[in-house]
């Protein structure tokens, strides 16, 4: 788990005090605990995107501190971008208990070249690129990864074929769901021209009535 990030509490809500929030180099969020009030808080922009750099998911376990408080675990359970600049814009957070399995929702990692990409000139599909799974909080993973080294042309690896930790983590997902598949690449044919078809003649040019004063002329 990263360094605790230092939160403020915050009581201003609305579009214009997010607006504030952000040109002071600060991101508004929530944090949510179950049987309390949700708690609306900012955090420090660069540094929260510092560490989100060092994950491959965003459904991780942070440690926070508010203002001088106790040091605490949160999920982030939602992170907005700006659409146009990828910076984070709000974040939502949810406290846990350490001692509870919940559901979440991680990333599918594909890992190696199969057989029959290197040998046999298929294409590999990433059929499944997230996956619900119910564990511990101090458990979540990262992702999920599946090594597809094996696979041949025609072969699909679907979620029973996952090695996992069985101990630790149960996939919420039925059990026959295809991960990825190994295929020949599609070949699209351009439909061949008809025999003996001319081709469609240019719109003919119009040729309006002058106007009295341009007969004239």
């Amino acid at each position: 788990m990263d360094a605790k990030i230092i939160v403020m509490s915050r009581d201003e809500k609305g579009s214009a005090s997010a607006r504030r929030l952000r040109r002071d180099g600060r991101v508004p969020g929530v944090i949510y605990s179950e049987g309390t009030a949700a708690r609306s808080v900012s955090l420090p922009k660069h540094e929260f995107e510092q560490m989100l750099r060092h994950h491959t998911s965003e459904h991780v376990m942070i440690k926070i501190q508010i203002e001088g408080g106790k040091e605490e675990s949160v999920l982030l359970k939602d992170v907005q971008h700006d659409a146009l600049s990828g910076g984070v814009v709000h974040v939502d957070m949810q406290k846990v208990a350490m001692d509870k399995k919940l559901h979440i929702e991680v990333p599918v990692e594909l890992i190696g070249e199969p057989e029959g990409v290197r040998n046999q000139g298929g294409v590999l599909d990433h059929l499944l690129h997230h996956i619900e799974i119910s564990c511990f909080p101090a458990d979540i993973p990262e992702a999920i990864n599946v090594d597809v080294s094996a696979l041949k042309l025609g072969d699909v690896l679907a979620v029973k074929d996952i090695q996992i930790d069985a101990s630790k983590y149960t996939i919420l997902l039925d059990a026959d769901t295809g991960v990825a598949s190994v295929s020949l690449p599609k070949v699209v044919e351009e439909p061949a021209a008809e025999e003996g078809a001319v081709a469609a003649p240019g719109e003919p040019e119009v040729i309006r009535e002058k106007k009295p004063e341009e007969a004239a002329e």
